[in-house]
């Protein structure tokens, strides 16, 4: 894909070189390769975590479907993040 937009559960914004504002489902869009070259850090496995539910369950009998999956923490740098509440 070229373009994408995608939604998260959770973001810290770093203003100032300090972590500042926790954003909670925050989206972001972006086009493929400048998002790629964006990236300037990617951090150890002692962040790398899951947030949310890895399930989810329906039907009756109810039936589940793992979904999700985990990342360590990632700086990018001038992505588009919209929506979410602080």
């Amino acid at each position: 894909r070229n373009k994408f937009q995608f939604g998260c559960e959770y973001a810290q914004l770093i203003e100032e070189g300090r972590l500042t504002r926790v954003l909670k489902n925050p989206n972001y869009r972006g086009i493929t390769l400048p998002f790629w070259h964006s990236l300037k850090a990617v951090g150890s496995s002692e962040t790398f975590r899951m947030y949310g539910t890895p399930y989810c369950g329906k039907g009756e009998p109810n039936q589940m479907i793992r979904v999700g999956h985990a990342s360590p923490s990632c700086l990018f740098k001038n992505i588009e993040v919209f929506g979410g509440a602080r």
